[in-house]
C-alpha cells in the first residue's frame, strides 16, 4: 500500500511539473512584445513588460450544475444530483515588483494545449495573449 501511494504521489509531482506555459504578448497598436510563463498546476503566472516584472496567480472559473428527478408508479423515487467542476475561463491580476503597476487578464488555458487571452495595463494598452505548452 506505501508503495502505491509514493506512486501516485512521483506521478502528481510528475504531471504538475509537466502543465508549464510560455506566454507571449502582443500590443494590438503595435510595439514591444512582453513574454512570461505561466504554470497550470501552481496556477502562478509572470510576464516581462518592458523591463518590468509581473507576476500573481490566476483564478479558474468554476461551474455549477444542479438537477432533481422524481418518478411515479408501483416505487416512486426522487433523486438529486449537484456537479461542481472548472472551466476553462480564468483571470489574473499581475501585479509589477514595485506594486505600482499592474496587468488585468482574461485568459482560457486547456492544459495540454494551451491557450489565448488578453491583457489590459494601467495605460488601458490591451495585449492579446498566447499561450504555448513548453
Amino acid at each position: 500500500m506505501k508503495s502505491l501511494i509514493k506512486a501516485i504521489a512521483a506521478l502528481s509531482v510528475f504531471a504538475l511539473s509537466a502543465c508549464g506555459h510560455n506566454v507571449t504578448l502582443y500590443p494590438r497598436g503595435g510595439g514591444e512584445q512582453a513574454i512570461g510563463t505561466l504554470n497550470d498546476g501552481s496556477r502562478n503566472m509572470s510576464v516581462t513588460l518592458k523591463g518590468i516584472i509581473y507576476s500573481g496567480q490566476f483564478v479558474r472559473g468554476q461551474t455549477i450544475g444542479l438537477g432533481f428527478g422524481q418518478s411515479f408508479g408501483a416505487s416512486p423515487s426522487f433523486g438529486s444530483s449537484v456537479m461542481v467542476g472548472n472551466s476553462n475561463q480564468s483571470s489574473a491580476l499581475l501585479i509589477s515588483e514595485d506594486g505600482k503597476s499592474v496587468l488585468r487578464c482574461e485568459l482560457t488555458v486547456v492544459a495540454a494545449i494551451g491557450g489565448n487571452g488578453v491583457c489590459l495595463d494601467k495605460d488601458n494598452v490591451t495585449y492579446d495573449m498566447n499561450i504555448k505548452s513548453k
